[in-house]
């Protein structure tokens, strides 16, 4: 099975731009933690241990085990209601409401909601801007599932449709903490620091993926009883 069909069409530009996303929030972070000059390649490993297991339970959980089942529920709901609007398209339905989860999910600390002595004006629209910024993600995520080929099959093999998501959540995952953990820095334990120069790289990285996301889900040609109306 050749790339054009692991990788939906009209998915190349929506994907560039989210590793762009990665690479100016990496960038962004470091900047304004101040880490070291130099990187520190001994936390190398430990970078793509982090990586690769965000990558695998975040898809697992969110696009195999919630996307999935929001489709099937929605989908059984829209055969018992056919009248109502909001499970008419239970594709639609399934993408926004497992990536709304996905983004309040990045809301959780490691430690309190929000940091000590933080100005809670900028905390606020931190905390907007970071759940918009882990739904826009979520959305192209779960587009990617839904238009595998792999996602018509039975189980198990539909369980292949999440390879090219945790492969690519994997690396944006990479490319966003790199910088901030070589350089010496510990990933924050809350997003919600109330620093206003922090906002620079959330306002970068979410208008990126607002924009792969958008640019993902105009693309796609609506070819398979799975996204029956997305485009509607």
């Amino acid at each position: 099975m050749g790339n054009a069909k692991i990788i939906p069409a009209g998915f190349g530009l929506p994907l560039v731009l989210a590793l762009l996303a990665a690479v100016a929030g990496g960038a962004g972070q470091e900047l304004v933690e101040g880490g070291s000059a130099a990187w520190d390649f001994s936390r190398l490993g430990e970078l793509l241990a982090a990586a690769l297991e965000a990558g695998f339970v975040e898809e697992i959980l969110f696009r195999g085990v919630l996307l999935w089942s929001c489709l099937s529920w929605a989908r059984s709901f829209s055969q018992r209601e056919a009248s109502c609007a909001l499970f008419r398209n239970p594709a639609r339905f399934a993408m926004v409401a497992s990536s709304l989860v996905f983004g309040l999910f990045h809301l959780l600390p490691d430690g309190p909601l929000l940091q000590s002595g933080a100005d809670v004006g900028i905390a606020a629209v931190q905390a907007l801007l970071k759940v918009a910024q882990s739904t826009f993600f979520g959305l192209v995520m779960a587009m990617l599932v839904l238009r595998s080929p792999f996602d018509r099959l039975p189980q198990p093999r539909r369980s292949f449709a999440l390879a090219v998501p945790i492969a690519f959540h994997s690396l944006f995952d990479l490319l966003y903490w790199g910088p901030l953990m070589l350089s010496g820095s510990a990933l924050p334990s809350t997003y919600l620091t109330g620093d206003a120069a922090e906002l620079i790289p959330l306002v970068a990285v979410t208008t990126l993926l607002g924009l792969a996301a958008l640019l993902a889900g105009r693309r796609l040609v609506p070819s398979s009883k799975v996204l029956s109306g997305f485009s509607s």
